[in-house]
């Protein structure tokens, strides 16, 4: 539990008035449903009460920006999270249903995805984070420019240089 003086109390309700729809909106542009947007709004005030001593409240600009960014990353370490929770569903599900399938077979397809997920390692940040953002946490071209602070055709350009390389690379 965290203990409040009356300074920081005060503090935390102006940035509360100032900044509660900023932080609804920018989860709300995440698709989550209306109580995962409250877990994460609640998650979100937490990190603000724990860093108030760094918010300067007269400073609209630095102090928007910065909770935007901790909405931001709190929303996609959900997103991915959530996304390796559902890895492991789907590995369970698939290793339950393995065994109707031939084992050589097995093999080859996990080989296949061992390689693949070596070669995307070996990307360049540029397009491993875009291929990251969409195939691993599902996210469109759309959401992924806004993520990364870019334009739309630069993800798809992206997206589309990404799978030249890893094509060529797993050619060889």
């Amino acid at each position: 539990m965290i203990a409040l003086t009356s300074e920081k109390l005060i503090k935390f309700n102006s940035l509360y008035e100032k900044y509660e729809k900023t932080i609804y909106y920018t989860i709300k542009n995440f698709n989550f449903d209306k109580y995962t947007i409250e877990d994460l709004t609640q998650e979100i005030y937490m990190i603000i009460v724990k860093k108030l001593d760094d918010l300067d409240v007269n400073n609209y600009k630095r102090t928007q920006n910065y909770i935007i960014t901790i909405t931001r990353n709190c929303c996609i370490n959900y997103k991915r999270n959530l996304t390796k929770r559902k890895e492991i569903l789907s590995r369970e599900i698939s290793d339950f249903s393995v065994e109707s399938m031939d084992l050589l077979q097995q093999i080859i397809n996990k080989e296949q995805i061992n390689l693949m997920f070596e070669e995307i390692k070996k990307l360049d940040d540029i397009y491993k984070s875009v291929l990251e953002l969409k195939y691993l946490d599902g996210f469109n071209n759309k959401e992924i420019a806004y993520i990364l602070k870019i334009k739309k055709k630069t993800v798809e350009m992206r997206l589309y240089r990404a799978k030249i390389i890893l094509k060529k690379c797993l050619k060889r």
